[in-house]
């Protein structure tokens, strides 16, 4: 694809945990997969779809920020597998519950889920704290699924230069935080001509809830998770953020 021959011309090699990898193939054939990147610059989703569709395995769907949703971006990630929401839905329960139904509908229908935890992207190559919102909502979704596993996946993406290095230079300096529109769009052509280095996938543990829980409360059953008190529940959805974090 195109995306493909840009992403590597910019890069010299994608290096993939194999290893890794062969994990979520086999975890993939039994249950539903929802993949939790490092968000250090824009090209993390490219490439990771990138790497599963060479895999041959079911590209993601992806939770994307509003802010890239103006034209022609947000038609094209669209097509890509991206969904966009609002970073907040403080105030809104409708959207909320808008938003929860359609993420209980992807874990049912068993699609690939990919979200950032951070939000946003590092500026400083440092993991952000995690924002369990979105992350709480799927917690939710996997508990009612019934029949199926739900796995959760740590996954680093690492570079040796990013694209955007030059725009948090800026940030961290004081700069504003540029808006994405057309104009920073289209003065990113050069940066798709130029090089930066290697760029490395790497695939942590798999998590489920039954293991959390367990970590939690080692005398904890199976059937626990059914019983969960909503104390008990968030519990299990902070212990997640942070074990994918770690």
């Amino acid at each position: 694809t195109v995306t493909e021959q840009t992403v590597g011309r910019m890069y010299s090699s994608i290096e993939v945990d194999q290893e890794g990898l062969d994990r979520l193939r086999k975890a993939a054939k039994d249950g539903t997969l929802v993949l939790l990147p490092s968000h250090k610059s824009h090209i993390d989703y490219i490439v990771l779809s990138q790497v599963l569709y060479r895999a041959h395995m079911q590209v993601p769907l992806i939770a994307a920020g509003d802010n890239l949703n103006f034209f022609p971006v947000g038609a094209l990630l669209r097509k890509a597998g991206a969904f966009f929401i609002r970073r907040s839905f403080k105030g809104d329960l409708l959207y909320g519950a808008v938003v929860d139904a359609y993420v209980r509908r992807l874990i049912k229908d068993g699609w690939t889920l990919e979200f950032f935890l951070e939000g946003g992207r590092s500026r400083t190559g440092k993991l952000l704290p995690p924002k369990v919102g979105l992350l709480s909502m799927v917690v939710d979704a996997a508990l009612g699924s019934t029949g199926q596993t739900v796995y959760f996946v740590p996954v680093s993406v690492g570079y040796e230069r990013l694209v955007e290095e030059e725009a948090y230079v800026a940030e961290i300096s004081g700069g504003e935080k540029k808006k994405e529109d057309v104009a920073g769009l289209l003065g990113s052509v050069e940066m798709l001509v130029s090089r930066y280095g290697r760029l490395s996938v790497q695939f942590g543990e798999l998590l489920t809830l039954e293991g959390v829980l367990g970590e939690l409360d080692p005398t904890a059953a199976k059937e626990s998770l059914e019983r969960l008190t909503p104390a008990g529940r968030r519990a299990v959805v902070t212990r997640l953020a942070s074990r994918v974090m770690n």
